[in-house]
């Protein structure tokens, strides 16, 4: 593995040799779960700098695209991106390139013979054995550290015909994941002057312009309806969530967080099989990671239901066989139930603010099955 960091070989450095040690060798630069503009702008730069050495470079999702600014971004700076379906579609590849998460996609098996070859992240570090790893906690975004890269000379925006799509794909991951530069690091605000040279500003404003779906305000709707409040702290379930929708459930916590009497909201729902839910914190005592994995534990191999960052996290709980209950609001109430109980072990209240919100609920109701769903996770 490349030395980085606290070894004799710079990042920037590290790359390119390792690049260099692969050139012609087919790579994929697959994205963890639903594609975001951290990740987006990571992989474009991954792929621009891989051509610039020789490396053949495909950028590919499983999980489609869903929230509507994502999807702008993709159509306006023509972002071409594999639709893989299974393992199989990867076979034409020998190397994989993971940005923006050190996880690969949990949803398909990846090839045998399909070699891990780089990780850059922001997240928390994790044990990788690969020709490259960067993983740098202090940062805000994985875009900031191919803008470093590139500033840095390794495929400089300088040099690049079209440099403008990456600088602004780069830019826009910047400022999203750094929530407008509110968490920004002196790194991160050097790393977005960099590429702000380049930008496109019309494209920028027009793929950063924030609009609601009708369907999202009604997620928002449902969520003001229901939230129960304990002091700083808000749970709001808003029943099921199509697919294409999943992402209003991230954007309805971030609205309610700016209730001025709340530092903590959690927000889920039912999307397809399983239970999804989001996390947005301004508490500087709330670790959105150790949160959720103390509210929900792990899976059966160890891994936990829910991760995130300085402040904002989320979880997916899979429904098993409960997801083929015909009988909808039997299967969300059981879902609403075992979320707060859950919930009562970090914040004891919520049980007693939702009995006393609503007086008429009888807590025996599916206890039997709710219980054993609870012991699946």
């Amino acid at each position: 593995m490349v030395a980085l960091l606290m070894g004799t070989i710079a990042p920037r450095q590290g790359l390119e040799a390792a690049l260099k040690s692969i050139a012609g060798a087919p790579t994929v630069v697959l994205i963890t779960g639903h594609p975001d503009p951290d990740s987006l702008g990571s992989a474009l730069a991954h792929q621009r700098i891989c051509q610039e050495y020789g490396v053949p470079c495909t950028i590919a999702n499983v999980l489609p695209v869903s929230h509507r600014q994502n999807r702008a971004m993709v159509k306006l700076l023509n972002i071409d991106m594999m639709q893989v379906q299974s393992g199989d579609d990867l076979a034409q590849f020998k190397y994989l390139s993971l940005v923006d998460t050190s996880t690969p996609e949990p949803t398909i098996d990846l090839p045998a013979d399909l070699k891990l070859f780089s990780v850059v992240d922001h997240h928390k570090p994790a044990e990788i054995d690969c020709p490259f790893v960067d993983i740098r906690p202090h940062m805000g975004a994985s875009s900031s550290m191919y803008a470093e890269y590139m500033a840095q000379g390794l495929a400089p925006l300088e040099n690049i015909m079209g440099a403008s799509r990456v600088a602004t794909a780069l830019l826009f991951g910047i400022q999203t994941d750094t929530n407008d530069y509110q968490l920004a690091t002196a790194a991160d605000f050097a790393a977005a002057a960099y590429v702000r040279k380049f930008t496109d500003t019309d494209v920028l404003k027009r793929v950063s312009r924030r609009v609601y779906s009708a369907s999202g305000m009604t997620v928002l709707g449902r969520a003001l309806e229901n939230m129960v409040v304990v002091r700083d702290f808000a749970v709001a379930g808003v029943g099921y969530v199509t697919a294409g929708d999943r992402d209003a459930i991230a954007t309805t916590s971030d609205f309610i967080l700016q209730r001025e009497d709340l530092d903590t909201v959690l927000v889920f729902g039912i999307v397809e099989d399983r239970i999804d839910g989001s996390l947005r914190t301004d508490s500087p005592s709330v670790e959105p990671a150790t949160f959720l994995t103390t509210v929900f534990g792990k899976d059966r191999s160890g891994k936990p239901y829910g991760g995130g960052r300085a402040d904002k996290g989320g979880f997916q709980i899979p429904l098993g066989v409960l997801a083929e209950s015909e009988d909808r609001e039997a299967l969300w109430n059981i879902v609403d139930q075992i979320v707060r109980s859950r919930l009562a072990k970090v914040v004891p209240e919520i049980e007693r603010e939702y009995e006393r919100q609503h007086p008429e609920t009888n807590g025996h109701h599916h206890e039997e099955t709710r219980d054993r769903f609870s012991r699946e996770f």
